[in-house]
This record gives structure tokens, C-alpha cells and sequence, in this order.
């Protein structure tokens, strides 16, 4: 159980922190593009904050299915690392398999 609560509040820490982060980096270009006089070739701080938001996205995308796989795993009334890894069971890993790509699916439509 106290296991459970750290992971928890480490988790909520994160997605507040990186929350934070995003809104106050989007801030800053944003007050840094309209100062800027002439356009240039390429745009450093648009390609920056391009990066930065996919690495965003891709973080919380990945937090969010592995926190869909645990409850999906919580709901089965087996142990499918343990159906899986051990006892090679397809069925499992077709189901997970399956799980994960649904996710991904509407995770991917979210951001997007």
C-alpha cells in the first residue's frame, strides 16, 4: 500500500510539473515571437517548442497506456506478466496486444 501511494503521488508531481512547464514555455515564445522583427529561414523556437511538445506528448501517451494496460491487468482475474511471460499463454498476449493498440488509438486521436 505504500508502494502504491508513493508511485501515486510521484505520478501526480509529474503530470503537474510538466503542465506547468508546457504553459509557461508556450508563454515565453509566444512573447518572443512578437518582438522578433524579421522572419528568418527557419524558425528555431518554433522547431524547439515542436520538439519539446512531442516529447511531451509522447511521455504522457506512455504513462497513459501503461496506466490503461495496470487496470486492464487489475480487472483481469489472472496475472497476465505472469500468463505471458511464463506460462507463454497466446490468448493473454493477443488480449494485451489488443488493449494496448485501442489505447493507443484513441491516445494518439487526443493529441492529434
Amino acid at each position: 500500500m505504500k508502494a502504491q501511494k508513493i508511485v501515486s503521488a510521484t505520478f501526480c508531481l509529474v503530470m503537474v510539473s510538466l503542465c506547468v512547464f508546457a504553459i509557461f514555455s508556450t508563454t515565453v515564445w509566444a512573447q518572443d515571437d512578437a518582438a522578433a522583427e524579421e522572419p528568418a529561414l527557419f524558425e528555431w523556437k518554433g522547431i524547439a517548442r515542436d520538439i519539446i511538445l512531442v516529447a511531451i506528448f509522447s511521455i504522457v501517451g506512455l504513462i497513459i497506456l501503461m496506466v490503461g494496460y495496470k487496470v486492464f491487468d487489475m480487472a483481469t482475474p489472472y496475472d497476465l506478466n505472469r500468463q505471458i511471460a511464463e506460462e507463454n499463454n497466446t490468448a493473454a498476449g493477443i488480449a494485451v496486444a489488443g488493449v494496448l493498440v485501442s489505447l493507443g488509438i484513441i491516445v494518439a486521436a487526443a493529441m492529434g
